[in-house]
This record gives structure tokens, sequence and C-alpha cells, in this order.
């Protein structure tokens, strides 16, 4: 298990190594050429984005047995212990590269119900107490396919990475005594899948925009897809952007979590060099 999760954090870090590493070339390479027309534009922003989760978790009690736990994730998560979000696009021309870094830490305990056992199972009443770990790396090469002063599209491919560990304490109060020990219980999975999709923003007017955002792809997923839109206004060294996400994850059935859904308004602030 120790491991296995190594070797998670090990290929990680090693995306977002070779990700920086890739945008330090290109930072390199737009120093050598300023005397030209033609220069790399940078925006790094930092955003905050608080969002609603749904999904649904599932546990093998005792490993191997046939029978799960299923938990809903909205019932049980609701603080927040520690986030970071931040995204840094580089642009030449028609040419951008980008990449999406989200972690997220939350947890909290709360009386609920879980169904216990094969098929529909038995709904037993629990206290339980739910860690989730998320982190969601996505990067993505862009070619711009409109570039006007009223509007900009890009078209995009890339990948993104997305690791869940859970750890979750689970106390049951069942119909009739003996009730079971309380369990602790731990699970990670991790997906690598392709997207593709569209980018850009429609110019209201010298300062006012809407910017949009959607992917969709496969690969160890299912199927997922993100969306993003809002509005923005820009400043000579950057802008601020309000707008809602969304980002869902559908798994298969012997996952550990499965149709994940992350959604809510986001705040960012971008800062151009």
């Amino acid at each position: 298990m120790k491991s296995s999760k190594l070797i998670k954090e090990a290929s990680l870090a090693a995306v977002i190594l070779l990700l920086m590493m890739f945008c330090g070339i290109n930072t390199a390479a737009a120093k050598n050429t300023a005397d030209t027309a033609d220069k790399w534009q940078y925006e790094f922003t930092i955003y905050g984005w608080l969002p609603s989760l749904d999904g649904t978790i599932k546990y093998d009690v005792p490993p191997g047995s046939g029978s799960n736990v299923s938990l809903d994730v909205s019932d049980l998560l609701d603080s927040l212990n520690f986030v970071f979000m931040g995204t840094f696009v580089a642009q030449k021309n028609k040419l951008s590269y980008a990449v999406d870094l989200i972690y997220m830490d939350v947890s909290n305990s709360k009386s609920t119900d879980i169904t216990v056992g094969p098929g529909q199972g038995v709904p037993l009443g629990v206290h339980a107490g739910l860690g989730l770990k998320t982190w969601v790396v996505t990067g993505h090469v862009g070619y711009d396919v409109m570039q006007t002063d009223k509007a900009r599209m890009a078209v995009f491919g890339g990948v993104r990475y997305l690791d869940l560990s859970t750890d979750i304490s689970i106390d049951i109060n069942g119909p009739a005594p003996p009730n079971p020990p309380p369990s602790y219980l731990s699970g990670s999975n991790d997906f690598w899948d392709g997207i593709v999709g569209i980018k850009g923003g429609i110019m209201l007017n010298e300062n006012w925009y809407i910017p949009y955002y959607v992917d969709i792809g496969t690969g160890q997923s299912k199927f997922t897809w993100q969306l993003y839109a809002g509005i923005g206004y820009n400043f000579s060294w950057g802008d601020i952007r309000l707008a809602y996400r969304y980002l869902e994850y559908d798994q298969d059935d012997d996952k550990l979590v499965q149709d994940l859904k992350l959604y809510g308004p986001q705040l960012g602030i971008g800062f151009r060099f």
C-alpha cells in the first residue's frame, strides 16, 4: 500500500515538474527572442473555488467479502481543511500551454444512513467520520482558431490526473444487537484521462468580457467533463473573474469513488507578465 501510494505521488510530482520545466523552457525562449515582434505572454491565476461535492464512496466490508458500504459524499463533507488552486498559461501567437492545479483536503463527521450488503443492501444508522484528499492536475496544449478584437476561441487537447485518498471511521447502530465494533477504513484511486475541448473569451467592451472553457475526456475514467463560464474585468496588470465551474467524473461500479461531482462559484485574480 505504501509503495503504491509512493508511486502515485512520484507520478504526480513528475507530471508537475515536467510541465513546469516545459513552461520554463518557453520562458527562456521568450527572453532570447525579446527583440522579435512575437513574444511569449504569461498569466498566473490564483482562484478560490469552494465547490459542493456529490458522489458515492464504496468500501468492501470486510475486504474481499463482496459486501460494501455506500456513503453520499455531500452528506458528510462540509469542512474544508486546506485548499490550493492555481492556473498558469503561456501563449505566443496562436499557440498556448496551460497547467491547472487543484488540491483539496476536506473532512467532517456526522450521523447518517449507509447501505451494507450485496445488491440493494440493508440500510443502517451510523456515525461516520470521513476525510477526503483530492489532487486534480490538468495540462493541455491549445491553438487559436479565431482571434479578433471581439472574441477568441482555441481548441485544445491534453491530460487530466485525478488522485483521491479517503479515510473513514464508521460506528454502526444496527436494528438489533450485537452491533459490530467501529470500523476504520482507507482507500485511494488515481485516474489518467485524455481530454479535448474549447476555451476563449468574448469581449463586451474595452474591459468587460465573458470567459468560457469546456472539456470532455475518457481513459481510466469512464467519462469526465468540465465546464467554466462567467464574467471578467481587465486591468493593465491582469484581470478579475467571477465564474461558475463544474467538474464531473463517472467511474465504474467497482471504483472507490463513483460519479464524483464538484461544482460552485469561483473567483480568480490573474496576473499577466
